[in-house]
């Protein structure tokens, strides 16, 4: 099996090249990220790490209106795992193949 294609131009600047706004947009950010301290990089990725993680869930509330927190939870951790090819089951069932060892 052949892995997918991936381009060698980051996403974002595929994604911006589409219209002069994303291209002067994606210009401007790079130049506020340069003049940013490390402390302030980290900080602006903690600050953006949670935005994602409060609209995937927002994603999976609206998906799954009736879900209670601890579905919400297991949900959001399936969704992250997919990302990386596994799930909480594989995992689980790759622990218990460890511990019957």
């Amino acid at each position: 099996m052949n892995p997918p294609f991936r381009s060698s131009v980051p996403l974002e600047d595929q994604i911006a090249a589409e219209t002069e706004g994303g291209r002067d947009a994606l210009r401007i950010w790079r130049e506020i990220w340069r003049n940013m301290t490390g402390e302030q990089r980290i900080e602006k990725a903690f600050r953006l790490t949670e935005e994602v993680r409060q609209v995937m869930r927002a994603g999976i509330r609206s998906r799954h209106p009736h879900a209670s927190e601890d579905e919400i939870q297991l949900l959001y951790v399936n969704q992250l795992l997919a990302a990386h090819g596994t799930s909480l089951e594989e995992i689980r069932t790759k622990q218990k193949e460890e511990q019957s060892r």
